[in-house]
C-alpha cells in the first residue's frame, strides 16, 4: 500500500461525487452493467440528496447501497469501481502487482477473449483549482489474448471533461504502438519524449504522474485516496493496520476524539481508549471499561469494537475531505443500528459538509427501511450466471411512502436469495 500517512496530512483534495459507473466483461459481469446515480427530476428534493457542483440541475445520492444474494456480484461491482482507480494510479506495475492482471473476463466462449471495459463519470477540481468542480469522464478497455489470462494491455484509455456541456478530450490512447493524443492542459508537446515511456500495460495518467506532469500528479493523488477510503484490495478485504491507525490518531487529535466518542456510544461499557508504549517500546491501544480496574488491549476487544477502531479513520477521512468511500459489507461485525448511523453521517449536511459519497454492500436488509429508493440498487444473476443490476427506483409502481423492507421480502424488488 502507498504511504497514506503522508497523503492524509495534505488537506486539499479535488475529487467529488460520482454520477455514473459502468463495467463490462469483468468476473461475473458479462454485458455492460450501469450504476446511473442521477436522481429523476420527479423525485422530491430531500436533504439527503445532493446537488451536483458541476451541474446543479443534477441530484445525486450521498449513500448507495447494493443489496442481493450471496454470490450475486455486489462485491464484484464495487471491486470494479476500485480497480478503475487502482489502474489509473498504478505507475510502472510489475507482473505481480499490476491490477489488470488480477481480474478475468466473464468466462464464456463468446467473452473470454474480449476486452474488459470500465467507465466512470465524476466531479473533480483538477483544471481550475479553487473554482467549482467540473464533470469528467474516464474510460478504459483492457484486452488479453484468446486464453483469457495472458497478454494484458490497454486497448483504449480516454479522459474527457465537459466545458459548456460538450465533451473535450484531455487525452486519448488506443492500442499499443498507436499515436497518443494529449491536450495542452498537460503541458506536453506533440512529440514529447515522456509519451514514449507509456507502456502497453500501464495507465497513461500514472505514467505521466511518475514523470512529474502536474495535472497527472493531481489526478493520481486523488485516485489513490479513493483506495484509502475502501476496504477492497484485489480479491480480499483490507483494513488499515493498527500501526497506521495509531499514527493517524497521534497526528490528528480531532480525529482521535471523534473516533473515541463514537466507539464509546457503540459500547456503553467503554469509557475510551488511549495509546501508550508497551514494555517492548511499541505503541499499543488500551481500552478503559466501566467497573474494571485495568485497561484492556485492543486485541482482546470484541470484533465490533476492533472493526470500528479500524473503520472510523477511513469514514472520518471521507467525511472531512469529500472523497468517496467504498466499503464492502459495511455491516460486518456491527449492529444494524451502528451501520445505519454510519449511513446517516453521509446523509446529513452537518456531518458531511463536503458531499462525500458512501458506496456499500450489505446483507442486512433491515437497513432498507431507512433508505430511499434512489439509494438502493438490487444485484442478482440471470439464468446464465451473469450479474445484473437495477435500481429500486426502476421498479414500476413502487410508491415512495412504501416500506422497502417488506417489499424486498415479498420479492417486489427482486434479488431474493433462494435455497434448495
Amino acid at each position: 500500500m502507498i504511504n497514506y500517512i503522508a497523503f492524509l496530512t495534505n488537506k486539499r483534495y479535488n475529487l467529488g461525487m460520482i454520477t455514473s459507473f459502468s463495467v463490462e466483461n469483468y468476473h461475473s459481469i458479462r454485458e455492460e452493467v450501469v450504476l446511473d446515480l442521477r436522481i429523476p427530476k420527479t423525485a422530491p428534493d430531500l436533504p439527503r440528496f445532493r446537488r451536483s457542483s458541476s451541474k446543479p440541475d443534477i441530484r445525486l445520492p450521498s449513500v448507495v447501497v447494493l443489496i442481493g444474494p450471496n454470490g450475486s456480484g455486489k462485491t464484484t461491482l464495487l471491486r470494479a469501481l476500485i480497480d478503475t482507480a487502482r489502474i489509473a494510479s498504478s505507475a510502472l506495475p510489475t507482473e505481480e502487482n499490476n491490477p489488470i492482471n488480477t481480474f478475468v473476463p466473464f468466462l464464456s466462449p463468446e467473452t473470454r477473449g474480449k476486452p474488459t471495459r470500465f467507465s466512470v463519470e465524476f466531479e473533480a477540481e483538477w483544471l481550475a483549482l479553487g473554482e467549482a468542480r467540473q464533470l469528467f469522464h474516464y474510460e478504459l478497455a483492457v484486452g488479453r489474448d484468446a486464453s483469457g489470462f495472458q497478454g494484458h494491455s490497454f486497448h483504449y484509455e480516454v479522459l474527457s471533461y465537459f466545458p459548456k456541456g460538450r465533451p473535450r478530450r484531455l487525452f486519448e490512447r488506443r492500442g499499443p504502438g498507436e499515436p497518443i493524443y494529449v491536450s495542452s492542459e498537460f503541458g506536453l508537446k506533440l512529440n514529447d519524449d515522456r509519451l514514449k515511456a507509456v507502456r502497453k500495460d500501464a495507465s497513461l495518467i500514472a505514467t505521466l504522474a511518475l514523470l512529474n506532469v502536474p495535472l497527472a500528479m493531481r489526478i493520481v493523488k486523488d485516485m489513490q485516496l479513493v483506495l484509502w477510503s475502501s476496504n477492497i484490495v484485489f480479491h480480499s478485504k483490507w483494513e488499515p493496520p493498527t500501526k497506521t491507525v495509531i499514527q493517524l490518531f497521534e497526528g490528528n487529535p480531532e480525529l482521535k476524539v471523534w473516533a473515541r466518542k463514537h466507539i464509546q456510544s457503540s459500547d456503553l461499557g467503554i469509557q475510551g481508549f488511549d495509546i501508550s508504549n508497551s514494555l517492548q517500546g511499541e505503541k499499543v491501544v488500551f481500552f478503559k471499561h466501566h467497573g474494571l480496574d485495568a485497561p484492556i488491549l485492543l486485541h482482546f476487544e470484541s470484533s465490533g469494537t476492533k472493526r470500528l477502531f479500524h473503520l472510523l479513520p477511513q469514514v472520518g477521512f471521507a467525511l472531512n475531505s469529500g472523497v468517496p468511500a467504498v466499503l464492502d459489507e459495511v455491516d460486518g461485525d456491527l449492529h444494524m443500528d451502528i451501520a445505519g448511523e454510519i449511513l446517516d453521517w453521509f446523509r446529513l449536511q452537518e456531518s458531511n459538509p463536503h458531499d462525500a459519497q458512501l458506496f456499500v454492500t450489505s446483507h442486512n436488509v433491515g437497513l432498507l427501511d431507512d433508505l430511499e429508493k434512489e439509494e438502493v440498487f438490487i444485484v442478482e444473476k440471470d439464468g446464465n450466471g451473469a450479474t445484473q443490476v437495477h435500481g429500486a427506483q426502476d421498479v414500476r409502481g413502487l410508491r415512495r411512502d412504501a416500506r422497502l423492507y417488506p417489499k424486498y421480502r415479498a420479492g417486489v424488488l427482486g434479488g431474493l436469495p433462494k435455497l434448495g
